[in-house]
């Protein structure tokens, strides 16, 4: 996990996790917990501007004492990510919870309690975590957002690539089949929803690097109508 990264984007001088007892509250009723997920909640857990300004929400421990039924081990699941209008969740499997770090899946809840494994969101928490933070900034959990969804052929995407660093994550989720992120000082994100018809956005964490971002790579793509 780069928690050196996610403190830059979100512009977080020091995060703050959560206690030994907030850790057994979130996690009541499951007898194992990754590893990995482990050590991102005893870090992040309680870093209230990661997750209080997402899209998506998160299934921390705020959302688990509004909404007590998301975290039911009869379910099959340990849920990380609620779809904003709850069509759709994140979560690992309950046969997973053993492995240190183990893949994350989408799944959509049904009629009278039943879930649909849509597909995989990630290999590996990591990953999930760390795309999902760096995809909730693009889509505004940092301050400064292009509000405009931005469509954009495949040459475009080359000429992004030549200005911008790729960095190493993707996730997969109910939008598309993968989603791509681009940094330029690591203070910015501009995401690209990968599929027959690319599109996406870009924020930034402070003015100044909004504009000089904008400046940068504004003029790629076109605006969706």
């Amino acid at each position: 996990m780069d928690y050196d990264f996610i403190g830059k984007l979100y512009d977080i001088t020091a995060l703050t996790g959560y206690t030994d007892e907030e850790i057994s509250e979130l996690t009541a009723g499951f007898s194992e917990i990754p590893a990995t997920l482990m050590s991102f909640w005893k870090k992040c857990g309680g870093t209230d501007k990661l997750f209080t300004s997402s899209n998506d929400p998160w299934v921390n421990l705020a959302w688990c004492r509004q909404y007590k039924y998301m975290q039911d081990p009869s379910c099959g699941y340990y849920f990380l990510l609620d779809e904003n209008q709850c069509v759709y969740r994140c979560g690992i499997r309950l046969e997973d919870m053993s492995i240190d770090d183990p893949p994350v899946y989408v799944v959509e809840p049904l009629p009278e309690g039943n879930l649909r494994e849509v597909g995989q969101a990630a290999s590996s928490v990591t990953e999930f975590i760390m795309g999902m933070l760096i995809y909730e900034a693009g889509m505004g959990a940092i301050p400064y957002i292009r509000e405009d969804i931005i469509c954009y052929t495949f040459e475009n995407i080359k000429r992004i690539e030549s200005l911008l660093k790729k960095l190493p994550y993707h996730i997969y989720n109910w939008y598309c089949d993968r989603i791509d992120f681009y940094t330029h000082s690591g203070n910015e994100v501009l995401f690209i929803m990968m599929s027959e018809d690319p599109n996406g956005t870009y924020s930034a964490n402070s003015k100044d690097t909004y504009e000089k971002f904008n400046a940068l790579v504004g003029n790629i793509g076109s605006k969706m109508n």
